[in-house]
């Protein structure tokens, strides 16, 4: 059995009940409470009971607690189980307590009930912290950015860059956890960076044998 639904002047908006499990980590659980629902909503609605799919257009968005990922289109397996697959494509934005992220396409996958993790990739991504300070935005960009919801750990890959606001850093791999704002760097290449004295800014000094940022 299938089931289509297009609103008329007013955005489809539907309710997708997902009973959650709890993690057994207390930051994560602060963001997500127990038992919260996975809510979406869009212009079109295309639905498969039978294999509990869905195939969303338009105007995407997908909620649970403070998390939120809107895009142009999206397709979910599985999405009565406590483990469902969601894709995402056309101008993707992911947002929750700690991060920001932009790309043109992202999987997502709710383990357990809840929301857990997501892949984006773009031309580039893009990563920002939420909530620092604003002469100390943490963000990056890169071909590929993986972000772990429970543990608040983002990775980047793929011709990466990343700043804490001042100092820059280049690599194949960069390993961020946002709750320790602690940064590791990895991968084939050698990692590239500028440290800068206090008081100067980005848009001051540049270090000749580091390539400009593009900001």
């Amino acid at each position: 059995m299938a089931a289509s639904f297009r609103n008329n002047g007013t955005r489809a908006a539907l309710l997708l009940v997902a009973p959650l499990l709890t993690l057994g980590v207390a930051s994560a659980a602060e963001l997500v409470r127990p038992g919260e629902a996975v809510n979406y909503s869009a212009d079109v609605l295309n639905s498969d009971f039978r294999t509990e799919t869905l195939d969303l257009q338009g105007n995407v968005r997908v909620t649970q607690g403070p998390n939120s990922i809107e895009a142009g289109a999206a397709t979910a397996k599985d999405v009565r189980s406590q483990n469902s697959h969601w894709l995402f494509q056309k101008s993707v934005h992911i947002v929750t307590n700690e991060a920001d992220l932009q790309s043109n396409s992202a999987s997502a996958a709710v383990i357990g009930g809840q929301l857990s993790q997501a892949r984006v990739e773009g031309a580039p991504a893009e990563f920002a912290q939420r909530g620092g300070r604003g002469d100390q935005q943490v963000r990056g960009r890169a071909g590929v950015i993986e972000y772990d919801f429970a543990a608040g750990v983002v990775k980047l890959t793929d011709q990466v860059w990343f700043t804490n606001g001042k100092d820059e850093f280049r690599g194949d791999v960069v390993i961020y956890n946002v709750r320790e704002e602690r940064l590791q760097t990895g991968g084939q290449g050698r990692v590239r960076g500028i440290i800068r004295p206090q008081g100067q800014t980005g848009q001051q000094k540049k270090d000749p044998a580091v390539p400009e940022s593009g900001e």
